[in-house]
């Protein structure tokens, strides 16, 4: 590993540093190699007992109730991710989507019925956010969403406000995104906020959808129906999508181009405000969106996003945080690296071998 690795990395961790006490700087250093190094059950009593060498009492009281803000780590993390893409040329790509994260147990703040992979799932929801810069890709935010039920009325925000939010924080980067959600954000307030920063959107979009065509209105699914112009595109060796183009007026946005992608998974539907997108960029400009599904794998299977070992909602903001800072850290060094590793997998097993949890707390604490 070359010296200006180290010094990247270095660098990178020790900005954080500054949103806390010294106090809370050995706890928020010894929960963070908790989440890369213990492999299982990353509960709060086990990280104190492994690499603090304490009891949980303070490691507990840290996530709890001591007052850093989630917000200060997220403008820390937007600061570094800002200076890192004004160094990078390549098309700089915002990824909105939600994952669960499964919990069970008597008065856990936040929970309610979230839909994910396998259907309804009990339990707490973020909304997440994937930043990539060329070849690099960085968490951007995630934010905790709470159902109506499980707050006070005047602390509830839905999906899209969070959505809108973290938008607003990205026009702090001064760069031209391009922004890909599926249906469920691209609803009018996302897209026409978009629009007005000057990005551009390619969004999934339900086939129930109404449209103007020609003067008159009509659904999509029967516009899907009628006699188009189908182009196929090929994206590798098995995946072939038969696309078909135009342009119709989405009520309370404007003018947007439509694609309509037929394949062995069905029909589905696509708009975006670059009215010059042609069938293969629209293809594939949105197969980057499965990095974020990939991103939310990686994050529950090797930092222990969803191993939450406290009740308080707050704290459970907290912990996404340190999972924030941790994933970005070992996608950093992969990247400073040369990308020496495939997955994030290879990555993360290859730093554990390289660092001790304390080369990791003497790195962050290095002059």
């Amino acid at each position: 590993m070359n010296q200006k690795t180290l010094k990247d990395i270095s660098a990178y961790l020790r900005s954080y540093l500054n949103v806390f006490s010294r106090p809370q700087q050995s706890h928020f250093l010894g929960y963070l190699a908790g989440l890369i190094w213990i492999i299982r059950f990353r509960s709060i009593k086990e990280i104190a007992r492994q690499l603090q060498g304490k009891t949980w009492d303070g490691l507990h009281h840290f996530l709890v109730n001591a007052p850093w803000r989630t917000e200060e780590i997220y403008q820390e993390n937007h600061s570094r991710i800002r200076q890192i893409g004004n160094q990078n040329a390549g098309r700089k790509i915002l990824t909105l989507d939600d994952t669960p994260c499964p919990r069970e147990g008597p008065k856990i703040e936040g929970t309610g019925f979230h839909h994910g992979a396998d259907g309804l799932v009990k339990g707490l929801c973020a909304v997440t956010s994937l930043l990539m810069i060329g070849k690099l890709r960085l968490i951007w935010t995630i934010w905790g969403y709470r159902p109506k039920k499980s707050c006070a009325k005047e602390e509830f925000k839905s999906k899209v406000e969070i959505a809108l939010e973290v938008l607003n924080q990205a026009v702090f980067l001064g760069w031209g995104l391009t922004v890909l959600m599926d249906s469920w954000y691209g609803c009018s307030k996302i897209l026409n906020f978009i629009n007005e920063q000057g990005w551009i959107f390619l969004s999934a979009i339900k086939c129930n959808r109404l449209v103007w065509i020609n003067g008159r209105k009509t659904r999509l699914s029967h516009l899907a129906k009628g006699r188009l112009v189908y182009k196929t595109v090929k994206l590798g060796k098995k995946r072939r999508f038969r696309i078909a183009k135009l342009r119709v007026y989405l009520p309370k946005v404007g003018e947007v181009l439509l694609f309509i992608s037929k394949s062995s998974k069905g029909t589905r539907f696509f708009i975006t405000n670059d009215l010059e997108m042609t069938e293969r960029e629209m293809v594939e400009l949105y197969s980057q969106r499965f990095w974020i599904e990939t991103m939310h794998q990686e994050i529950k299977g090797h930092l222990g996003f969803g191993e939450i070992f406290m009740r308080s909602w707050c704290g459970a903001q907290k912990h996404w945080a340190c999972v924030v800072i941790a994933y970005n850290t070992i996608t950093l060094w992969n990247y400073f690296e040369g990308k020496r590793f495939k997955t994030f997998g290879q990555t993360i097993k290859r730093w554990r071998e390289k660092f001790s949890p304390k080369m990791f707390i003497k790195l962050c604490s290095a002059a």
